[in-house]
């Protein structure tokens, strides 16, 4: 997602997943922290930054 600048819906059909939600939850449990908070702090942004961003 962060290489590809890929939001967490288009990831979770492309993997496989039917549901966003569940893949953003599963994702959440896997990593601690769900895809959008995790890719802001991952090219250091705030969540606010991010959204913009995009």
């Amino acid at each position: 997602m962060l290489g590809e600048a890929m939001d967490a819906s288009t990831a979770s059909f492309q993997v496989g997943y039917e549901s966003p939600t569940q893949f953003s939850r599963e994702y959440s449990r896997l990593f601690g922290a769900p895809p959008l908070r995790d890719i802001a702090r991952l090219r250091g942004l705030s969540l606010a930054g991010l959204e913009a961003a995009l």
